[in-house]
């Protein structure tokens, strides 16, 4: 499972107004058959610009949103604990998940490169 954080979110929607091929569509397409998915703290964030949430929807309708669980929780709670340089809140939540999941995180913010065991793809 792929997992799309928010900064890949944003790059990938940037692309697709602008009708261009970027990072975020190249990965897309390299990883067509394998199963993107999404969490719902990514969820808020991306919502953060927009204003119908009807456009959220529709964008991150081809993909599977991850909710919450307790698992995720105990695990953000070790993901932070372990690290020197905490994460912050809502990166140690998109991580946990990720790492719950066994998923690949996809994104550009470079501090999930400090998280242990965390398989993750700069775009």
């Amino acid at each position: 499972m792929l997992l799309l954080d928010t900064s890949f979110l944003i790059e990938w929607e940037l692309e697709l107004t602008a009708r261009r091929a970027g990072p975020a569509r190249r990965l897309l397409q390299a990883r067509a058959p394998e199963e993107v998915a999404v969490s719902i703290v990514s969820v808020g964030e991306f919502a953060e610009g927009f204003e119908d949430p009807r456009q959220v929807e529709a964008f991150l309708r081809a993909y599977r949103v991850i909710q919450l669980s307790r698992a995720i929780a105990y695990r953000t709670a070790h993901l932070q604990a372990g690290l020197e340089q905490r994460l912050g809140e809502n990166d140690a939540w998109i991580a946990a998940t990720a790492l719950a999941y066994g998923a690949e995180l996809a994104g550009r913010d470079r501090a999930f490169l400090r998280v242990p065991r965390l398989r993750y793809t700069a775009i």
